[in-house]
């Protein structure tokens, strides 16, 4: 019965291009939104991804986000490492000044100052110059898409000259970092040059980056660090977990691509329990014609169910595969908002689960008219 199901799905090649269709595209607009969402999420976090060396993040107990951090003061490092549990602790600048190029024009940048010493929280992917190019006078490392954005049509090079604070820079390295939150460019350089560029007076650190010795659990150093600091500590995993929570909840980022993910369900839904629903009055005479035979309703709608797994499997595989190659595009690109966005396992798993669930539901609420029919209407006109 099943081959007899697919010359029926397949006698109207019109019909059958306009399900596979429908299907593609409620697909590809569903895993391309949960795709771009998720890495939104994850690039909301990517400083903590950088400095993956600690597993501790030390700070203000009012500290909800990464974006949020407020200084501490210096003093608060020694605290920190004189906790029993503590392998090591260094201290982590991050702040926002305004650059200026020597031909006059001004970005807002984000300026993160690292350990002069250990350098932990430094970029991890240099692509012009090293780590040790940091120890040069008034060094500073830039990302690659924020050079664009400072020096349009300027290829990445080292030796530019800027002004960050008043206080003169020279970028003696471009690493690539992938897309941020904020979007602003970021500008790495040693924590004494930092606080300097942000023209601060006390010398402070926004955050102590600490790692739990091997015998201690990071969870367990954390609420050690709490209790005898007084500041916030939280593990790697669980600061991101609350920066990710915090813009979920205040940003509006959820409702917006909730309600774009929920037109392609929508959409998905309409177009293929339309055309399957005319695909079946279309060929209702067909169906009745194995009715007058003897096969029964449930015969029938393995049949059609057969159609609609293999429908909803062809229009994944399309959908799913536009998808990719529109990230696999755009994804690599040293500039631009979409550098570095990927498609999550879980999202190939999960749409893929959706979409036949989605095209079986649409299909048995489309073919109620096939199961009523009357055997008879095959010896009628």
């Amino acid at each position: 019965m099943n081959l007899v199901a697919f010359k029926i799905l397949l006698h109207d090649k019109a019909k059958y291009v306009a399900l596979v269709l429908g299907v593609s595209f409620a697909t590809l607009l569903i895993s391309q939104q949960s795709a771009i969402f998720h890495s939104l999420m994850h690039a909301s976090t990517r400083d903590i991804l950088e400095a993956n060396q600690a597993d501790i993040w030390v700070m203000k107990s009012s500290v909800e986000t990464l974006d949020q951090g407020y200084p501490i003061a210096e003093l608060s490092v020694n605290r920190v490492r004189s906790v029993p549990g503590v392998q090591w602790a260094v201290p982590y600048y991050q702040s926002t000044a305004q650059l200026r190029t020597e031909d006059g024009r001004m970005k807002l940048v984000q300026v993160i100052g690292i350990d002069d010493l250990s350098m932990v929280g430094a970029p991890q992917e240099m692509l012009i110059g090293t780590l040790d190019d940091f120890d040069q006078p008034d060094a500073i490392v830039m990302d690659i898409a924020g050079y664009t954005n400072i020096f349009p049509g300027v290829a990445p090079q080292v030796g530019a000259i800027v002004e960050i604070g008043q206080r003169r820079a020279v970028v003696v390295g471009i690493c690539y970092i992938g897309a941020s939150w904020s979007g602003m460019p970021r500008v790495y350089t040693r924590r004494s040059l930092g606080v300097s560029m942000a023209r601060e007076t006390l010398n402070p650190v926004t955050y102590v980056l600490a790692r739990a010795a091997s015998e201690h659990s990071p969870e367990e150093v954390a609420k050690q660090i709490t209790k005898a600091t007084g500041l916030k500590a939280r593990t790697r995993a669980e600061f991101m977990d609350d920066t990710r929570t915090w813009i979920l909840k205040y940003s509006g980022i959820a409702e917006n691509f909730g309600i774009t993910i929920l037109m392609g369900v929508v959409i998905g839904v309409a177009i293929v329990g339309q055309t399957f629903y005319m695909f079946s009055v279309e060929n209702l005479k067909q169906f009745a014609t194995l009715k007058a035979i003897g096969i029964n309703n449930w015969v029938i709608l393995r049949m059609i169910m057969t159609q609609a797994l293999f429908v909803s499997t062809i229009g994944y595989c399309l959908g799913i595969g536009a998808a990719n190659l529109f990230f696999a595009m755009t994804s690599t690109q040293l500039s631009g908002g979409l550098r570095g966005m990927f498609m999550h396992p879980l999202i190939f798993v999960g749409s893929g689960i959706f979409i036949v669930l989605v095209t079986l539901l649409a299909c048995v609420v489309s073919v109620r008219k096939v199961l009523t029919v009357d055997p008879a209407v095959v010896f009628r006109g």
